[in-house]
């Protein structure tokens, strides 16, 4: 029971953070690039690469209190805040525009910074623990 609080309270705080981004980019740049669903695809893997090498460096998060908090965070909060379907519709969209590459760009872009913040924050998160 706990862990789907742990879970519904961090996705409370998720969704409305992406739709806040979101939002916040459509204002500032336009509806040309997708720069909210970016912005929070690349903070959440960052968050999630933190919290696995927080958790395998602290003997495998064994203790309850460890587990709500990667449920909340690791589940809840990213699971909302992030976007795999939105993102692939974006791509699909760009995709479709007359410089055909932009869809591309903007797929391998977001893959490869998402993997590298990943890992960024795996490796601070091995050193804290």
């Amino acid at each position: 029971m706990l862990t789907w609080i742990a879970i519904g309270v961090g996705a409370a705080f998720g969704a409305p953070l992406r739709f806040a981004v979101d939002r916040y980019f459509v204002r500032r740049r336009g509806t040309q690039l997708p720069y909210g669903t970016f912005v929070v695809n690349q903070v959440g893997s960052f968050i999630l690469g933190l919290l696995t090498g927080l958790t395998l460096s602290l003997s495998f998060g064994q203790s309850s209190g460890w587990q709500f908090a990667t449920d909340l965070l690791g589940i809840g909060f990213c699971g909302a805040l992030t976007t795999f379907s939105g993102w692939t519709s974006q791509i699909f969209e760009l995709s479709r525009r007359p410089v055909r590459w932009t869809g591309t760009a903007y797929g391998l872009l977001s893959v490869l910074l998402g993997f590298a913040l990943a890992t960024v924050g795996y490796i601070i998160g091995s050193a804290v623990g």
